[in-house]
């Protein structure tokens, strides 16, 4: 009975492995690819820069002391983005598949890592497209007379963001927002304007897609340089304009290193690089599998797209606060001739270096201060139209890329190569869900804007950072691991995986509970509580104690015992899936025949990828397994445990994104367990109903090479 039992579950694995094998070879067959590269990296790069680049960024670097904030920008950019990225391109280029399929190539119980991340993504959407249908409303009003454009005709600190955001009356000032319900301001139930503004976006997005890359390579061509254009062209009419040159010094000029000491800081950098790359929705991952995997340069692709988002978000806060030092001039003019009538003294530097325009960022900045900035230009309609046509343009990448994903998904999953799927009829439908789902964020006017928000954090802060963080667990602890069993055994591998995660989680609980119970407290006594660096340092230890010995003792309890000290060592911490990807990548471009075969861990070929562009570092793999995974598993863990000990959680509203983080967690945690859900059963030797549902306790398939 027992000789039957394993013979039943060595031709499940096999069966199981086998379907995967069919199935990304069929993916691989119907695969269409990218024109060229310079397709690719307009798309890629399209999907990074977006509207974050334009009124978060700047502001950051303003907030944060200036110049200094690009040094912990760029430590997060170098340690985190790009590395997550170079994995999420690399596996998409050498599984040929998008974020659901590559980590099922991997293991089928990883399957719903991708599907998590683009559904997150593709939800992400609902909002984003509402957004840009703001933009779209604003844009429509800059083609009316002066007179009847809302952010030239209201002079008020907020009236024009009030008034867009709610569907007011544009000639009232409807800035009240303590209750008191003004004349010709009432509560709005449906913000039509805005809705349609959405409608067209999704239009759009749908004829940016519809035959996948190929119009997606046509898009791009335009909305990528178009922005850059419009950006330069602002950058150059700005710079003539009085207190320009006292806006960029707010911007990047100035230097302030007392805010590197501020923990703050750190956490900022991480947000915005995490989510401006667009790392962890299944974007690269898909834009990725489109390319030619035995000659696209992956490494030298990694850098292009990581450094033109950079580069396009500095130049972008010089257009900003240029406007921003102008309208900060002519403010404090005015201040000044009112001083001079009551002979009070003025200090015009000292105006001008705390104005309260230079903290402005996001809703605020985007649709009513730097709108009342060009109001004050000479025609101020045609700027309003190349300003709000440039967020659209930058928008309108992000949002289609993330359509796109869910339809290389659908596409590339065993349903829609049963039933060959269209290409325009999945768009088709993926657009009108999106245009539906976004009636919850325009609809009783305020509500709206605090339902944004609100699944904003929870799909932004607490999904996507767990996605990440399980996508560096998928390459970093499970890709190549019967290799370590190889090495040292079963036994020393899952002691030392089980025991450095442990000790992170019991870490970083232990100093986060511990923490918010001193700021309470601090809070409470209105003074500092100086026990916070001990309670660091405490849950540093606890990780570094559990890490020492969970290594030692998986060490002495390794199989062979003959084994070389560094080999053990390696066999057990080693990075072996990571590497994987690295040698591929690293071999891709090189001349095998003419300078021989790129090997891991060698003196010679680790010092050449060194300082090679085009080729990935021995950092690359422990950055993946070690620094990116505690790293967003501690984020993770702050987020959730941040929010849920504080008022973050409560409310109605909260209960929308509560439900979908718990659906995209319990989906990833379903498809771990029951792996064969997302096989069609007809690929299957089994029964082709799904009356039994034993088929789904398949035990993990025999591993298949996708690089073979």
């Amino acid at each position: 009975m027992e000789n039957t039992t394993n013979d039943t579950h060595r031709y499940e694995q096999l069966e199981m492995g086998d379907m995967e094998t069919k199935l990304q070879g069929e993916r691989e067959h119907k695969r269409r690819s990218w024109d060229n590269q310079f397709s690719f990296l307009m798309a890629a790069v399209g999907s990074a820069v977006g509207l974050g680049n334009i009124w978060r960024f700047p502001y950051l670097v303003s907030r944060y002391g200036g110049a200094p904030f690009l040094i912990p920008y760029f430590i997060i950019l170098i340690l985190v983005g790009m590395p997550i990225l170079g994995m999420e391109l690399s596996i998409g280029t050498f599984f040929q598949a998008g974020d659901a399929d590559a980590f099922g190539s991997i293991n089928p119980r990883l399957r719903g890592i991708g599907v998590g991340s683009i559904l997150g993504a593709y939800i992400i959407t609902f909002y984003y497209t509402v957004i840009l249908g703001y933009c779209a409303v604003m844009l429509c009003q800059s083609f009316q007379p002066a007179d009847k454009v809302q952010w030239i005709v209201l002079k008020g600190p907020s009236e024009n963001l009030v008034n867009v955001m709610y569907g007011y009356n544009a000639s009232i000032d409807c800035s009240v927002t303590d209750g008191t319900e003004v004349e010709g301001c009432p509560h709005p139930e449906f913000n039509w304007a805005v809705y349609l503004g959405v409608l067209f976006m999704w239009v759009v997005i749908f004829f940016s897609i519809f035959k996948g890359v190929k119009s997606t390579g046509w898009v791009v061509k335009f909305t990528v340089p178009a922005p850059l254009i419009i950006i330069l062209v602002l950058i150059i009419r700005a710079a003539a304009l009085k207190g320009a040159g006292t806006g960029i010094m707010n911007y990047i000029f100035k230097w302030d290193p007392t805010e590197l000491s501020n923990p703050d800081i750190w956490g900022q950098c991480i947000g915005q690089v995490f989510f401006s790359l667009g790392i962890c929705m299944g974007i690269m991952t898909s834009y990725s599998s489109h390319n030619k995997k035995d000659s696209t340069n992956v490494p030298l692709n990694e850098k292009i797209i990581s450094l033109s988002d950079a580069g396009i978000a500095l130049m972008s806060g010089f257009a900003i606060y240029e406007i921003l030092g102008n309208q900060a001039y002519l403010q404090c003019e005015e201040e000044s001739a009112a001083a001079a009538l009551t002979n009070s003294t003025f200090n015009f530097e000292s105006c001008m270096k705390t104005s309260s325009l230079f903290k402005q960022s996001s809703f605020a900045l985007a649709f009513d201060v730097f709108p009342k900035g060009l109001a004050k230009l000479e025609a101020p309609q045609f700027w309003g139209v190349l300003f709000f046509g440039c967020l659209i343009l930058l928008g309108v990448d992000s949002a289609f890329s993330l359509g796109e994903a869910m339809i290389i998904f659908v596409k590339d999953s065993s349903l829609g190569l049963r039933y060959r799927f269209k290409t325009w009829t999945v768009a088709l439908v993926a657009c009108i869900v999106g245009a539906l789902g976004g009636l919850l964020y325009v609809c009783g006017g305020e509500d709206g804007i605090a339902y944004l928000g609100t699944v904003d954090n929870y799909v932004n802060n607490w999904c996507m950072v767990l996605i990440g963080f399980l996508q560096c667990f998928a390459i970093g602890w499970v890709y190549k691991v019967e290799t370590q069993y190889e090495m040292v055994g079963k036994l020393s591998v899952w002691i030392y995986n089980i025991g450095f995660t442990a000790s992170l989680l019991v870490g970083t609980f232990y100093a986060t509970i511990a923490n918010h119970k001193a700021l309470v407290k601090a809070t409470d006594d209105d003074t500092f509580n100086p026990n916070q660096g001990a309670i660091l340092g405490g849950g540093l230890g606890i990780f570094f104690g559990g890490w020492i010995l969970s290594t030692a003792l998986a060490s002495f309890l390794a199989e062979d015992k003959d084994l070389p000290f560094t080999t053990k060592l390696w066999g057990i911490v080693g990075w072996h899936g990571a590497d994987d990807l690295r040698v591929r990548a690293n071999n891709t471009v090189r001349d095998v025949a003419a300078d021989g075969k790129w090997v891991p861990n060698t003196l010679r070929s680790e010092l050449e990828a060194l300082y090679r562009h085009d080729c990935y570092a021995i950092s690359f793999g422990f950055l993946i397994k070690y620094f990116c995974y505690a790293l967003l598993l501690v984020i993770t863990i702050r987020n959730i445990l941040g929010d849920a000990m504080s008022e973050a959680v409560k409310g109605d509203k909260a209960i929308v994104g509560q439900l979908i983080f718990a659906t995209i967690v319990l989906i990833v945690a379903i498809i771990a367990v029951f792996p064969r859900i997302m096989y069609d059963p007809k690929h299957s030797k089994k029964s082709d109903t799904l009356g039994k549902l034993t088929w789904m306790f398949t035990p993990l398939p025999v591993e298949t090479d996708a690089g073979a």
